[in-house]
């Protein structure tokens, strides 16, 4: 949910604004809204960029753009390349402890302390000792020889919150690294979903339908999965992963597969660098295709609406909400949506519903406050609604189909939701002087509660009808549960066939 906040720095004062999306842990949002090029030439040119400029970590990829607009300095300075992350570790070997970066790293730490200390919603920390963990971090970080490494014990002290919209955000990197696979929870279980033709891993073996038995050193489940990929996608993507992967009705065998990496030069001053503006500006785009909704209108009868993230404008959802009223009914496919804006939610909400909705209750330091959201009245969807969810269906994308099953809106189809609900906020830190670094933290500052008294954190929204691709689906490309939501809304498609409608898309940069 967007809210905002106050930049917290070393070596200056600053009040920008802090935008910020409901969406869950290690899912971190694209919050570009088509200004991209202009904002990029206008930091070249000398001035601040405008509100609004994207935030452009995805899980995969190990370059991190500004997450909010800041000052000029901070916005249009020097990148400072702090962590390599091409080591499948932070420490491996003996290396040369360096006591500037470590105290670098405890300045770190005590910033992203005294952040969530001020601001997280439970003041208590839900009985949590954070000091102790904290100090436990600083011991570790003595203990580290490199500020890459210390950084990772920041993120681990954060991590002990156990908590979906609370983490710290690493510095940027001047390397993208690109997997090419991508993998989910289905019901209880880790499976690999798509393998990028042509990637290493597609050459190595690596298949759609692989049970993920192991990633490093991980054993991937439910309760897991989020923080095992904010641990290797996030703080420390790898140029390498180690997998053991078993095949629908193949034993397990053991998978090495290599990242593609893709360099930036180490210095940037305001994206002067005409190769390096243009390969952002790609990476831009590239970013905007995968954030793109799809659709597809069968008939009169039926559109389908792939919506992947809660990035819209208020007039592009009233578009593809006009477009579907020329229909008896309409497929939202919310699937592998993580969430997105608290305004993209609330515009959502306002073309699904003929009356105003409380979608929930904010529960923070200050007390309750109801989350109330308008309709559009008439010019609301009125036709059969039809939402898909899966595990990784999370915040906005669960709080949406919750509300459909409360007011009896429409039904909900495929697997339990990811369970990372809450209102948060992305403090800027800085260090620094003449090269200044850049990092933050994600921090609750509400927890959410549904009109019905359920908290949807760690638990997720249960779907009226539990539909779970198998193995062998996933293998052949098949995608049953677009197909059983076709059947209910009055046409036949084979799951071969559903599965051809929305093909997997790549990040091209």
């Amino acid at each position: 949910m967007v809210t905002t906040s106050q930049a917290v720095s070393v070596g200056r004062t600053a009040t920008d604004e802090a935008e910020v999306a409901l969406s869950g842990r290690g899912r971190y949002r694209r919050l570009s809204q088509s200004r991209e090029e202009r904002q990029l030439f206008e930091c070249r040119k000398g001035s601040a960029p405008a509100r609004g400029a994207p935030y452009c970590r995805d899980v995969g990829l190990g370059l991190l753009f500004d997450v909010v607009p800041r000052n000029l300095k901070s916005a249009c300075t020097v990148f400072v390349v702090v962590a390599s992350a091409l080591t499948a570790a932070a420490v491996r070997g003996q290396q040369k402890v360096n006591k500037v970066e470590q105290g670098q790293a405890q300045m770190a730490l005590h910033q992203v302390q005294d952040v969530i200390e001020k601001r997280y919603y439970d003041p208590a920390f839900h009985g949590f000792d954070l000091h102790a963990r904290f100090a436990e971090a600083e011991k570790k970080i003595n203990e580290l020889p490199t500020l890459t490494a210390g950084l990772g014990a920041v993120a681990w002290a954060v991590e002990g919150l156990n908590d979906s919209h609370t983490s710290f955000i690493p510095p940027e990197r001047n390397v993208i690294i690109d997997k090419g696979w991508q993998m989910e929870m289905v019901g209880d279980k880790c499976v690999i979903w798509a393998v990028q033709p042509g990637s290493d891993a597609w050459k190595q073996g690596l298949r759609p339908g692989d049970e993920v038995l192991k990633v490093e050193n991980y054993q991937p489940n439910r309760a897991t999965f989020a923080k095992i990929a904010y641990r290797l996608e996030v703080v420390a993507p790898l140029a390498e992963y180690h997998f053991v992967v078993a095949s629908p009705g193949q034993s397990a065998r053991q998978l090495v597969v290599k990242s593609r990496q893709e360099v930036f030069p180490q210095e940037l001053r305001g994206f002067t660098g005409g190769d390096t503006l243009h390969q952002m500006l790609r990476l831009y785009k590239g970013y905007r295709i995968l954030g793109k909704s799809r659709i597809a209108e069968m008939n009169d009868k039926l559109m389908v609406w792939k919506l992947p993230e809660f990035n819209l404008q208020p007039a592009d959802i009233n578009r593809y909400v006009d477009a579907a009223k020329k229909h008896e009914t309409l497929i939202l496919d919310l699937r592998n949506n993580s969430g997105g804006r608290e305004e993209a939610l609330r515009w959502m909400v306002a073309n699904f519903f003929d009356h105003d909705i409380t979608v929930g209750n904010l529960i923070g330091r200050k007390g309750i406050e109801p989350l109330r959201m308008p309709s559009r009245g008439k010019g609301a969807f009125a036709g059969k609604l039809i939402v898909l969810v899966n595990a990784q269906s999370a915040s906005a994308a669960e709080v949406f189909p919750k509300v459909v099953q409360i007011e009896k809106r429409g039904i909900v189809l495929g697997d339990q939701t990811a369970g990372e609900v809450g209102r948060a906020e992305v403090v800027p830190l800085e260090q620094g002087g003449t090269a200044i670094f850049d990092y933050w933290v994600e921090v609750t500052v509400s927890r959410f509660q549904m009109p019905d008294g359920t908290d949807p954190e760690g638990t997720g929204v249960a779907p009226d009808t539990k539909i779970l691709p198998t193995q062998a689906d996933m293998a052949a490309g098949r995608d049953p549960v677009l197909a059983a939501a076709l059947q209910l809304a009055g046409i036949t498609l084979s799951p071969e066939e559903a599965g051809k409608m929305f093909p997997v898309q790549w990040l091209t940069h």
